[in-house]
């Protein structure tokens, strides 16, 4: 009985020392089994960083200097070539600090440099950047500067007109704008200063100041131009249809019109919406003397183009039809309208 109780102890005591071997061996395995991260090749990495933007994890690279580098890299590719760099930031926080790494799971990959900053740009080219690198640069552009206009008086045009003495000329000048890009988008535009290279010169236009004749009876110079055009051409237009009949009411220049439809014609031809009557109510007035060819010589019951040297071309009555006549035949002249005229350059 003694002897079965020694055999008991002594396979006991073999059983805690195997047991103790085995749980030493275990804890030997885990000390000498560390975890890693890899790169793509396969090849371990036991200690890497890790790069967060405001505590969103953004890469994992094999040490701290390289991590810098994938910063560095970044915010050089958003650095126009053009300009002067005044300034630039990345918006979010940013943080490089070791990466945690445990046993039995999956090792997590780790990127070369070059891996990062591609990664990095691609994701920010997208909708939803991984950080925003914001720049400012400082571009010189050369623009034109515009000649101011000054009027000087003279008694040789009528009051009101103007004429172009001298056209002036343009200037230069650099202006410095500093540009704000985000990811290589342009957000804002800001001229932050200038410099006149090449001053312009003064655009001079004559702005009369003489009286006006009485030569014609109502003496009503106001009103304003319908449009900047050339009166001559509508005259050699009108022109084309001397001879053609004069029909009451009509408005063909072919088949018949009557004077006022003559106007009308005319004016709607070039693009004016001038309406059938009332013209003597429209555009600017102005004396016989300084009439234009186009301009519309309004008489008691009559309408008529001025064609220039003292004549008219007007739909006249159904005997003399379209014909070109004397001013003043048609009668005493009451007003005469401009509707167009050739701009001052």
């Amino acid at each position: 009985m003694l002897e079965n109780i020694r055999a008991y102890k002594k396979m006991y005591i073999a059983l805690l020392v195997a047991l103790a071997f085995a749980v030493a061996g275990a804890f030997t395995f885990n000390m000498l089994v560390k975890p890693y991260a890899v790169y793509a090749d396969g090849t371990k990495v036991e200690d890497p960083c890790i790069v967060s933007a405001d505590g969103k994890e953004l890469f994992i690279v094999e040490n701290p200097e390289i991590a810098g580098d994938v910063i560095r890299d970044v915010m050089e590719s958003y650095v126009a070539e053009d300009g002067d760099l005044d300034s630039i930031q990345i918006d979010e926080q940013l943080k490089i600090e070791d990466k945690t790494l445990f046993v039995g799971v999956k090792p997590p990959r780790v990127l070369t440099k070059e891996e990062a900053v591609d990664k990095i740009v691609a994701a920010n080219d997208a909708d939803n950047p991984m950080i925003h690198v914001t720049t400012k640069t400082n571009v010189d552009v050369t623009e034109k500067v515009e000649p101011e206009t000054v009027y000087e008086k003279t008694d040789n045009l009528y009051s009101g007109n103007m004429e172009l003495k001298s056209a002036g000329a343009e200037g230069e000048k650099i202006v410095t704008n500093e540009v704000t890009q985000v990811n290589g988008v342009e957000t804002d535009v800001e001229a932050v200063n200038e410099k006149v290279t090449e001053d312009p010169v003064d655009k001079v236009i004559y702005l009369g100041t003489k009286s006006r004749p009485a030569d014609t009876a109502w003496q009503d110079y106001s009103g304003s131009i319908l449009g900047e055009d050339n009166g001559i051409e509508m005259v050699n237009y009108g022109m084309q249809f001397v001879g053609n009949p004069y029909r009451y009411g009509g408005t063909s220049l072919t088949n018949g019109t009557d004077c006022s439809g003559f106007i009308y014609a005319i004016y709607n031809h070039f693009g004016y919406n001038v309406p059938r009557l009332g013209f003597y109510k429209m555009g600017k007035g102005v004396c016989l003397d300084e009439a234009k060819p186009g301009d519309v010589v309004y008489y008691p019951g009559h309408y008529a183009m001025y064609a220039g040297d003292g004549k008219i071309v007007h739909a006249y009555n159904s005997r003399a039809g379209i014909c070109v006549s004397n001013v003043h035949a048609p009668g005493r002249i009451l007003t005469i309208r401009r509707f167009v005229d050739e701009p001052v350059e």
